[in-house]
């Protein structure tokens, strides 16, 4: 009886040693499939953060990049702004200012004039200023004797005043009377009198 007992006892042994055997590979199967995916999902984890690190590199560089060209772009139109106002003094001035608009009559006629092709302003006459909401009127009547080439030449002149390629000032002409004398005993340049009112612009103040 007790050689029976004593067997049954082996095989109760054995039959825990397969229970534990097999509850150990039951443990360690679980356990490394578990491992396995937290692997992979910290593998995951660990290349977004990589290529996150990697993009704020790139936006910082293009961050960097940006602001030099926006520093550059502003030093730019600070000067563009500053050469526009410079010649605005001279197009659209913020008075009537006179003086300047008579040296740049004067340097019109010196311009146009020469022997063969006269250009003679023989009378300035300043009207009274006319005011509106936007801008300034300065009425200018002038005589002048011009061949007729330089009469055409003074004509383009003040159609295209006021550009910012020169430093010209905004005029345009708000009536003209003409008289062609023709030329002197058939020789040289048909020649053309006329009185022209000039409208100089300037600011409001």
């Amino acid at each position: 009886m007790t050689k029976v007992d004593y067997n049954i006892q082996r095989q109760r042994q054995k039959m825990h040693k397969k229970a534990y055997a097999i509850l150990l590979v039951v443990i360690l199967g679980v356990m490394g499939f578990y491992s396995y995916q937290k692997w992979q999902a910290y593998s995951v984890m660990r290349q977004a953060v990589e290529a996150n690190v990697s993009l704020v590199s790139e936006l910082r560089n293009e961050v960097t990049e940006e602001k030099v060209q926006y520093e550059d772009v502003k030093d730019d139109a600070y000067a563009l702004n500053e050469e526009i106002e410079e010649k605005l003094q001279y197009i659209l001035p913020p008075g009537d200012d006179y003086t300047e608009l008579t040296r740049q009559l004067d340097a019109i006629e010196e311009e146009l004039a020469s022997v063969n092709d006269p250009f003679e302003v023989s009378n300035l006459d300043y009207q009274s200023v006319q005011v509106t909401p936007e801008f300034s009127v300065l009425p200018v009547r002038m005589n002048i004797r011009s061949s007729a080439e330089n009469f055409q030449e003074f004509l383009h002149i003040v159609e295209t005043s006021g550009s910012l390629d020169d430093r010209l000032r905004l005029f345009d002409i708000s009536s003209i009377r003409l008289n062609f004398e023709g030329t002197d005993q058939g020789v040289g340049p048909e020649i053309i009198s006329f009185t022209v009112q000039l409208n100089a612009y300037f600011q409001t103040k």
